[in-house]
């Protein structure tokens, strides 16, 4: 319960499980977990695209990945200049990754 304590005229502490934030709008006062769970959901339910979902999907991929898969893509995407990103640790660990630019594109260290 929050209120003023009339005996040492400071307010009495407010439980943990509720929350005060300070407003000068006494009678309609914004519940501010509600907006922020309404955003988080709008957020949740909003639809990526172009490299955004594809940023996402990656994440997914890692985050999800066993300890291989985590190996796998950071040492495929290192080692080829951030041409190729692999999952397959059998096949990656065991030699180098080439690069491999887009097609019509060519490869150039960045000194030439």
């Amino acid at each position: 319960s929050s209120g003023i304590n009339a005996e040492y005229g400071h307010k009495e502490q407010i439980g943990v499980d509720q929350r005060a934030y300070p407003t000068s709008n006494r009678r309609n006062p914004v519940d501010w977990d509600r907006v922020e769970a309404e955003v988080e959901k709008q957020d949740a339910e909003e639809k990526k695209e172009g490299d955004a979902a594809l940023n996402e999907l990656f994440q997914k991929i890692y985050a999800d990945g066993n300890e291989d898969t985590k190996r796998a893509m950071i040492k495929s995407f290192q080692e080829s200049g951030g041409t190729v990103l692999s999952t397959n640790w059998n096949d990656i660990g065991a030699k180098e990754t080439e690069v491999k630019p887009p097609d019509g594109m060519e490869y150039k260290q960045w000194n030439e």
